[in-house]
């Protein structure tokens, strides 16, 4: 017999503490950051190499602006998401967050390689001078102004995204195209590290993203890459009860499954130091109630596919979808592992067929998601580089 929630996860898990140790937990703090806006603004020059990049969809929308995202809400999801399963356990029964989701969101290709590469960044500085013509010196800040020396020593490969600003913010309006390609996949790395895969830290541009973008037509699935970062974070954060705790990648992905959230409190007119520390009190309540609401949800109140179903998919009477989206339709349904770097995590859609209009057989058919693979991380594992010889199984599987 297999139990469906395992010890090496659940005496770990943020809702585990709650219930059984009666903790009082901070709501997770959002590692995830728009684009928009005059600090690194959209050059309508760059359209040929993103397009190229196969990064176009995303990067045209989270370029005009993004939703303002409820941490409490987000925290009360985290708190109902188990890792033995990839999915959200309500009353309702169990969601998640699928390829479909990512293609109807994102608009960025399921099919292609995996992202997954060597992530050697013995001499990074030279090889980003050779990309982009300069990376940031020892000396320089490859981390924020303010910061500890010692903090700086810890810090990933990679640039500041104060860095990039300064440096990049402007392509040239005479510039040549090779300068323009430049400053093409500069703002690509750093779309890719704000709003796909953000850090713990969500300060630092890493090196490996620019190193994924060395070739504009490489026919990476970010689609697929895009998914298992978030399932990472998500492993991760369940798990997390420090007040600091935060939570990274794709944050828009949840909005299908947090349609139904606390409504908004009405705040006074006051100093912004006054409201922020009313905001500040209102946190817990916040939390409190957005995990009971979480939890309390009925299948009436679920829409199973809020895209529409069958031939209407995608052409709802509120709007339409571009096909873009639709590319890939045949591939939603897949069981495969899903691959970014050194995170493999399992696509099971199976255990949410109601999320595809289907019928839900009870119990689904048991997947081991494998703690080994969720023990493996880029920072504990330092030694290994070369990420696709050790993933080559998974690989070759997706």
């Amino acid at each position: 017999m297999v139990w469906l929630l395992d010890d090496v996860y659940d005496t770990k898990h943020r809702a585990y503490m709650m219930r059984e140790k009666e903790m009082k937990l901070e709501p997770l703090k959002i590692r995830y950051h728009g684009v928009s806006g005059p600090a690194m603004p959209y050059d309508e020059r760059y359209t040929p190499y993103i397009k190229q990049a196969g990064l176009l969809p995303w990067i045209q929308l989270v370029s005009r602006s993004m939703p303002n995202l409820n941490a409490p809400l987000v925290s009360g999801l985290a708190d109902r998401w188990r890792s033995e399963t990839h999915s959200f356990h309500l009353w309702t029964g169990e969601m998640t967050v699928t390829l479909e989701n990512v293609s109807l969101i994102t608009g960025l290709a399921i099919d292609g390689m995996p992202l997954c590469m060597s992530i050697d960044s013995d001499g990074w500085r030279e090889q980003m001078i050779a990309l982009i013509g300069m990376a940031p010196t020892e000396a320089e800040a490859d981390v924020e102004e303010g910061e500890e020396k010692k903090k700086r020593e810890r810090k990933a490969a990679g640039a500041a995204f104060t860095w990039i600003q300064t440096h990049f913010a402007t392509c040239p309006p005479d510039a040549t195209d090779d300068v323009i390609q430049t400053h093409a996949r500069v703002y690509m790395r750093y779309v890719v590290s704000r709003s796909l895969f953000p850090d713990s830290t969500g300060k630092n541009a890493p090196w490996m993203w620019l190193k994924e973008l060395t070739v504009f037509h490489s026919k990476w699935s970010w689609g697929s890459a895009t998914l298992a970062y978030l399932y990472r974070q998500l492993d991760d954060a369940c798990c997390r009860i420090t007040d600091s705790a935060g939570i990274g990648g794709n944050m828009l992905l949840l909005s299908p499954i947090s349609s139904s959230r606390p409504g908004d409190i009405e705040l006074e007119p006051a100093s912004c130091a006054k409201r922020a520390a009313k905001e500040e009190m209102l946190k817990g309540f916040f939390h409190m109630f957005a995990t009971k609401e979480t939890v309390q949800v009925t299948p009436e109140q679920v829409e199973w596919q809020p895209y529409g179903a069958d031939d209407r998919l995608g052409y709802t009477p509120e709007f339409s979808i571009n096909p873009m989206c639709l590319r890939d339709r045949d591939l939603w349904l897949m069981r495969c592992p899903l691959i970014c770097n050194w995170a493999v995590e399992f696509h099971l859609p199976h255990r949410v067929f109601r999320q595809f209009g289907l019928f839900q057989p009870h119990p689904p058919e048991w997947v081991d998601t494998d703690k080994a693979l969720h023990r493996l991380d880029r920072r504990r594992q330092r030694k290994i580089k070369d990420w696709d010889k050790h993933h080559a199984s998974y690989v070759t599987r997706f």
